[in-house]
């Protein structure tokens, strides 16, 4: 089955509203990541995007072009887990793009598992992922650009539902401490020009739930809305909250996830 898309759930953001602008978007190479970074070149920014495959990457890169977008796109290998892999890509980045003004922290990952079962290696490959990443590359930008220029965007994807996920107690650990991260530095940052902001998709139908031969239909039936996700409807909060539409939004978890964040056990 094709990846589904929904290019009507972009039309709301007029073009050029990014133009100026620069953007880091991680794991930019698939799903949330590329739509996200694909959009934001189309509203005018020019777009770095991170991963650690190149071809994907440059794939990403090849749609950008294809698209006739106005700024090219860049790309960089990096495992956004290793600090000093983060360090010299935003050497380079700074070198090139002069500054971020919008950072796309999406890059992340789980794996299923009952909480008991668990090992500490299991969980802090989880973590460093989700959460040690997300502040240390946070941090960086926010060092080295936002806050020396005194303005910045920030989003983190997260996920829902927020209630309980069997299965993810390692992933709901780091998603809500990345939350929390952001309503804290909001706090520190906001002052300073800083605006960061979390966003929490339900069930996205992209390549990696593919990959896993879930049943799409089924899965749908469990969300109010009885539909999965398309990766351009995350793509389109993200870019609204980057965009000038989204300068007083701050400190605050956005949940797009079709209801099902609210929906209780018996849905189905």
């Amino acid at each position: 089955m094709a990846i589904p898309t929904r290019p009507d759930a972009l039309s709301v953001l007029a073009d050029g509203c990014l133009d100026g602008r620069t953007a880091l978007v991680t794991g930019g190479g698939s799903g949330i990541g590329r739509a996200t970074a694909l959009l934001l070149a189309r509203l005018g920014a020019r777009v770095l995007v991170v991963g650690r495959t190149p071809e994907s990457l440059d794939e990403t890169a090849r749609l950008s072009a294809e698209a006739g977008h106005a700024q090219p796109m860049s790309t960089a290998s990096c495992d956004v887990r290793e600090p000093e892999q983060v360090d010299a890509m935003l050497d380079a980045a700074l070198a090139d793009l002069g500054r971020i003004d919008i950072l796309v922290n999406n890059a992340g990952g789980q794996f299923v598992s009952p909480a008991e079962s668990l090992q500490h290696k299991g969980f802090r490959a989880v973590t460093r992922l989700n959460l040690d990443a997300t502040w240390y590359l946070t941090a960086r930008v926010a060092e080295r650009s936002m806050l020396p220029n005194g303005y910045g965007k920030v989003v983190s994807v997260t996920m829902s539902p927020h209630r309980g996920t069997p299965g993810m107690a390692h992933s709901s650990a780091a998603r809500a401490a990345v939350e929390s991260l952001m309503r804290t530095l909001t706090v520190e940052w906001g002052p300073r020009g800083v605006r960061l902001v979390a966003v929490a998709p339900g069930f996205v139908h992209t390549e990696a739930i593919a990959k896993y031969g879930i049943d799409t239909e089924q899965l749908a039936r469990i969300v109010p809305v009885r539909a999965m996700q398309a990766a351009d409807e995350v793509a389109a909060v993200i870019a609204f909250c980057a965009s000038p539409a989204g300068d007083y939004i701050t400190g605050t978890t956005i949940t797009a996830d079709g209801g099902l964040d609210v929906a209780g056990p018996g849905i189905l």
